[in-house]
């Protein structure tokens, strides 16, 4: 490993072109950096590269990750993170998970290991969003 880098290189998820750091990591897990937009992600043996708590999608699915059906927690969920968090860092997490609904790059349920389907996880995120926007 030089300079930071490892076998295999990869590819920030979000930038696309910009080459992930490695970054010290326990056993059974890997970080990475990346250089250009500083996102943090991880991986797992057996998974996919993914964003690393806490990034807002991560925050999100918190509340929900031992739930079969995310999406009749929508709005709880919402009312919490409006409630919280300052208008300023709602609309980061909106903005952020707005970037990986529309240019899908991860498997979400990877980011904390959730109960819940892919497809769930990602109609939730969509009502989640969907709430704090007309609240913020």
């Amino acid at each position: 490993m030089a300079d930071g880098q490892w076998e295999g290189q990869r590819n920030c998820l979000r930038c696309k072109t910009a080459e992930l750091i490695a970054l010290a990591s326990p056993p059974g897990i890997s970080f990475f950096e990346c250089p250009e937009c500083h996102r943090n992600f991880a991986q797992k043996a057996g998974s996919g590269l993914c964003f690393r708590w806490p990034h807002p999608i991560s925050m999100v699915l918190y509340p929900v990750i031992f739930q079969a059906d995310p999406l009749s927690h929508c709005e709880r969920v919402a009312v919490m993170f409006a409630k919280q968090e300052s208008v300023e860092r709602v609309e980061r997490i909106v903005r952020e998970i707005r970037l990986e609904l529309d240019d899908p790059t991860q498997q979400v349920r990877d980011i904390l290991e959730c109960l819940a389907s892919e497809e769930d996880l990602r109609e939730y995120l969509r009502c989640v969003t969907g709430r704090l926007e007309k609240r913020v």
